[in-house]
Parts: structure tokens; C-alpha cells; sequence
């Protein structure tokens, strides 16, 4: 019986794993990249052109979990206003969070147009960092003279294009997610500064949320910062090793706290002691967790998976009709093989050797093309980093 389970977990993780990268992949190449042109045309367009598909993308991916996958996804706590130039909080527990925490956000609001900071280095991975590149997501490159200047210039851009519509950034303040070996540096970190020591949690890294915070205030671009704590039952996708071994996780439950914008401090001190009461209280939700395998419902209907919209189910025959026309097409035609080529060529180029097609947008909108420096060579690639500490503080800069 272990070996037959054993095998089903890899079906499940396999199969998974194949369909959700392959949508991502043909779904870039075919339907995203087209997109590109008008960057220079009307970026406009542009902007609402990939943000409308990466959220067609979250609905495939969400209807995937629930429907075929039987994955449940449980909110408990506030809803997202769509309405809001917010930023969210999410703690990170496996490597994987970040694609579940999509499907959590597809059930929150009625609409929402996140964009997540992430490592410079997932920029480079074919389709999925290639996405997220023209999606206008934020890589960091962990080196913070480069990156205090690279998010205030993102945060420019979203003040620019402010009348496009509300934007939520999601950041993950650990910086990295929970592991043995990340745990203990955390609890070295803590007995350093004479802190707690987490179990559920690392300590935050909070240079980042409050430069973002601080800026956004002054630019009148935040609304709500929104704590967002996720945990999981059943099988726990620590790495993208264990889905593939297991599939996704059986339950996956996100608690909400919105914080409005009279509620957030406004001084930089003042911002980063809040953050780190709210990883205290993180903590605290977390350990209550793992007793009772619920978050705090504000009411019975919380305790309730998220009920399958009307759309996901067409969403869904979409998206598989759209797939099985791509695989066809590579495979018996030659100008999609040639189409394939020239777009993967032109990527790989784009987001390994150069500054990539996010600063090529932010310069033409702006009004300095920066060709020049945008064609060249990726320092990411090349340089020695000054990596930040692992938990740094503002009083540690």
C-alpha cells in the first residue's frame, strides 16, 4: 500500500507539475509574447494586454487545483478591496507558496492586479521569470544600493501609470522561505538582538517593506497594507521536489488582515517595529494552527473551501482546448516550431544577457530609451554581490 501511494503521489505531482509549467510555457510563447510590439506602440495596451492574461492564467491555475486536483482552498479573516493600492504580507513556509498563494488571491476579491517582488535570478527561467518580466513583477538582486533605487523607480512607474488602476505588491518579508537551516539562522539572529526565537516564522527582513511602505505613503499610492499568514494540510510541497513527489497540498488556508491606511505608521522607526509585531502575532496564529488545523473563522461560512466561481469550470475547457492547439501546432507545423524559436532566442537574450524588458518599459515610459544601457551586459551575471544580511534591520544599514 505505501508503494501504491507512493505512486500516486507522483501521478498527481508529475502530472501537475507537466500541465501547470506547459501552460505557463506555450501560454507566454503564444499568447504573451505577441504582446511585446506594443511596448512601443502603446504600452497602454501593453500593460492592460498582460495583466489581462496573467489573471485568465490565475483562474486556469486555480480551476486546476480545485477541480481537477480536489485541492481546497479555505480564507478566513478580511476580504481584498480591489479598490486598494495595497501592499500584502505573506510569511514562507515552502518554496511553492507563492503559486498557491495565486489561487488564494483569486478567491479574496473580486479583482485584484498583484505584482510580487522577487530574486533577480528567477527572471532568467524560460516562461515563468519571462511572465513575471513583462508583467512588470520587481526583481531584487539583494544588494541594496541597487535595489532601494530599483524599487523606488518601480514605485515612479506605478505613480505614473496610477490612473491604469489600483496595483497590490506582495512581498515576503523573510526573504526566503523555512528550512531547518534558514530556522537556525533565524534563532542566531534573535539571540544576537536578544529577540524571540520562531518556530513557524523567520524573523523578518524589514528594509524592504519599509522603504516600500514609506515610499508608497509618499507618493499617495497606499491604501492598505494587508497580512496575509498562509499554512497547509495534508501534504506540504516544502520544495518543487516534494509536489512533484506528492502533488499539491490537499488544503491550502490563507487568514487576511487588512490594516487601513490611518492604522499603518508613517515613520520609518515606526514602521519597522510594526512589522515585527506582526510576525510576533504570526507566530502566534501559526502555533494556534498547528493545534486546532483551522484559522480563526470570523464566521461558520469561513470554515467553508471557497465555493468553484461560475466561469472556472469554462475557464478550465479554455485553457485545455488552447494547450492541445499549441502542442498540436509545434508539433505538426513549421511556422510554429519557427515561431517558438525566434521568441525563445529573443527571451533568452533579453532576460539572461541584458537588463531585461521590464527597464526597457520603464525607460521608454519615462522618456529615456536607455538603449545603451539596457542592451548591456547583465551585471547579475558578472559581479560579486553585497549580499544583504539575512534579517537585516534599519538600524543594521
Amino acid at each position: 500500500m505505501e508503494g501504491l501511494d507512493s505512486l500516486k503521489g507522483y501521478v498527481r505531482g508529475v502530472s501537475y507539475i507537466l500541465v501547470w509549467y506547459t501552460s505557463i510555457l506555450l501560454g507566454f510563447i503564444f499568447l504573451y509574447a505577441p504582446l511585446l510590439p506594443f511596448v512601443f506602440i502603446h504600452r497602454p495596451t501593453f500593460r492592460k494586454g498582460t495583466d489581462t492574461l496573467i489573471a485568465t492564467w490565475e483562474a486556469f491555475n486555480t480551476s486546476l487545483l480545485q477541480l481537477v486536483y480536489g485541492v481546497d482552498i479555505v480564507l478566513t479573516g478580511d476580504t481584498l478591496n480591489e479598490l486598494d493600492d495595497a501592499l500584502i504580507l505573506l510569511n514562507h513556509p515552502t518554496r511553492t507558496d507563492w503559486n498557491f498563494a495565486w489561487a488564494c488571491l483569486f478567491h479574496a476579491g473580486r479583482a485584484h492586479n498583484t505584482k510580487i517582488v522577487l530574486k533577480e535570478e528567477l527572471r532568467t527561467i524560460p516562461g515563468l521569470g519571462w511572465v513575471m518580466a513583462m508583467g512588470r513583477f520587481i526583481y531584487l538582486k539583494r544588494k541594496w544600493s541597487e535595489d532601494s533605487v530599483r524599487l523606488d523607480r518601480w514605485m515612479d512607474h506605478y505613480n505614473s501609470t496610477r490612473t491604469e488602476g489600483p496595483r497590490q505588491i506582495l512581498l515576503f518579508p523573510e526573504g526566503t522561505n523555512l528550512s531547518p537551516n534558514t530556522i537556525a539562522k533565524s534563532n542566531q539572529f534573535a539571540e544576537k538582538k536578544n529577540l524571540a526565537k520562531y518556530k513557524h516564522v523567520l524573523h523578518p527582513r524589514t528594509g524592504g517593506f519599509v522603504h516600500l511602505a514609506h515610499g508608497l505613503q509618499e507618493r499617495r499610492l497606499l491604501g492598505a497594507v494587508y497580512d496575509f499568514t498562509i499554512a497547509y494540510t495534508g501534504n506540504i510541497p516544502t520544495s518543487e521536489m516534494d509536489l512533484i513527489k506528492g502533488g499539491p497540498p490537499q488544503r491550502v488556508h490563507i487568514h487576511i488582515v487588512r490594516y487601513p491606511l490611518n492604522k499603518v505608521p508613517t515613520t520609518y522607526v515606526g514602521l519597522e517595529k510594526w512589522m515585527e509585531e506582526l510576525w510576533r502575532e504570526k507566530e502566534k496564529l501559526l502555533d494556534r494552527f498547528h493545534q486546532t488545523k483551522e484559522f480563526i473563522p470570523i464566521s461558520q461560512d469561513q470554515r467553508i473551501p471557497c465555493r468553484i466561481k461560475t466561469l472556472q469550470p469554462m475557464c478550465l475547457l479554455v485553457w485545455s482546448l488552447f494547450l492541445a492547439w499549441a502542442v498540436y501546432s509545434i508539433i505538426f507545423t513549421t511556422w510554429a516550431k519557427i515561431f517558438v524559436f525566434v521568441v525563445s532566442a529573443t527571451f533568452t537574450i533579453s532576460e539572461g544577457y541584458t537588463r531585461g524588458i521590464q527597464e526597457l518599459e520603464i525607460n521608454l515610459e519615462s522618456g529615456h530609451w536607455g538603449l545603451g544601457r539596457l542592451l548591456g551586459y547583465n551585471s547579475n551575471n558578472k559581479d560579486v554581490q553585497e549580499n544583504q544580511d539575512d534579517f537585516e534591520h534599519l538600524k543594521d544599514d
